[in-house]
């Protein structure tokens, strides 16, 4: 692969609450700038994210799990960060790269693996549909972030993956395991709408989401949890992002955010979930 040493590039650098964006732009003529990321790379660096990466103009080569692929403007592809894996800059490129927390990712797709490395083309609408959300999240000019609220995170992170999922329903799946993923990932979303109801029960879901407590039970099963497992876990997770990004909110807020009535509660369930309490979790972000 040609080397340009002629080859310049910038990164413009946001983030929101829980995640981490960056605006890529590559000039390099006709030539290609590689960035492998190797085994001993992540050792050293063992951030566990999955990037979302958007094209915005040029080309970008992406290989990674024995897959490649070749994104142009407008194209999106998945990539594991605690993987190893080789991008390739082709000549004068942009493209938005967006990390999301593994947590926040695997909870809203149910094959996130599967999918690595394989385009989402930019000219389908579920192409178009994502890529205009990602585009949101553009850093400002000014090195400013994204101004969105937990909620509006949650839900675009809902809309992007749900968008990703129903690509790949159409290309992959037989009808019937398309609506069962398409109905599970309605009451995830349901159930991250709601995570502050501590009301929420077996019959509250199913009477909310028009399915019985079996079916429900059933569409759960593939990711070997239940519903209430799922759900206490995506509260623990979500709270951890907000204390890990604390943006100046008590831990006792947090915890009533997302469904916990009982302070103490929390507490130690969120350190038996992550080994640390919720204090130290605080502390160790202020250090």
């Amino acid at each position: 692969m040609p080397f340009n040493p002629d080859f310049t590039g910038a990164v413009r650098a946001g983030r929101t609450n829980s995640l981490a964006i960056g605006d890529l732009t590559a000039r390099s003529g006709d030539g290609h700038m590689p960035l492998v990321r190797r085994a001993g790379d992540i050792r050293r660096d063992p951030r566990d994210h999955i990037m979302l990466y958007l094209a915005i103009d040029g080309q970008t080569g992406l290989e990674q799990e024995q897959r490649a692929v070749r994104v142009e403007a407008g194209d999106i592809v998945l990539y594991d960060q605690a993987k190893p894996f080789k991008m390739d800059f082709i000549g004068n490129m942009r493209g938005l790269v967006v990390a999301v927390p593994r947590a926040e990712a695997v909870a809203r797709l149910l094959r996130v693996d599967d999918l690595i490395a394989r385009k989402i083309s930019g000219s389908s609408q579920a192409g178009k549909f994502t890529g205009s959300i990602l585009s949101l999240f553009t850093p400002k000019d000014d090195g400013g972030h994204a101004d969105l609220s937990l909620t509006m995170e949650s839900s675009s992170l809902d809309l992007i993956f749900g968008s990703i999922d129903h690509f790949f329903d159409d290309n992959d799946l037989g009808a019937q395991g398309s609506r069962q993923l398409v109905k599970l990932q309605e009451i995830k979303t349901y159930l991250r709408n709601n995570l502050s109801d501590t009301g929420l029960t077996i019959d509250t879901i199913c009477a909310a989401n028009g399915v019985s407590p079996r079916t429900l039970s059933r569409l759960f099963s593939p990711e070997n949890t239940s519903p209430m497992r799922w759900l206490w876990k995506t509260r623990l997770d979500v709270a951890h992002q907000a204390i890990l990004h604390n943006r100046g909110r008590s831990i006792s807020d947090i915890a009533y955010d997302v469904g916990f009535a009982d302070v103490s509660h929390f507490s130690r369930a969120f350190k038996q979930a992550f080994g640390r309490s919720p204090s130290s979790v605080l502390r160790l972000r202020s250090t």
